[in-house]
């Protein structure tokens, strides 16, 4: 699947344009690759269901693309740098599944970097 199709647009958006989503109650933010970001009227949970990206907190879910950089600090916090330098945190119970995710996802890109 290369694309989704969002609430309230009226064409398929590219998986691959979206770098993270931003829950509000039954809300969500997508922010995309362009700087820009849309409000569509799906939970977090939906995106979550339908896309291979990463729940990195209750309110957070990234694209794993666009990780330039994951800390854990003794396992009490941490956080994910995205690469337009947005720094979301991780919250404390998804620490070790956000680091397992981010290895699998290096693991299976690391062939098909061209970019």
């Amino acid at each position: 699947m290369t694309s989704i199709h969002l609430t309230g647009h009226s064409h398929p958006v590219l998986i691959d344009s979206i770098v993270w989503l931003e829950g509000e109650a039954n809300y969500t933010r997508v922010h995309y690759r362009d700087g820009t970001l849309t409000v569509v009227t799906q939970p977090l949970q939906w995106f979550e269901q339908h896309l291979n990206f990463i729940r990195v907190h209750r309110s957070a879910i990234i694209n794993p693309i666009y990780v330039q950089e994951f800390i854990q600090k003794r396992g009490r916090s941490g956080w994910v740098r995205l690469f337009d330098n947005t720094v979301i945190p991780v919250s404390r119970n998804r620490l070790e599944f956000t680091a397992a995710q981010l290895m699998l996802s290096t693991a299976h890109e690391l062939p098909h970097e061209d970019a």
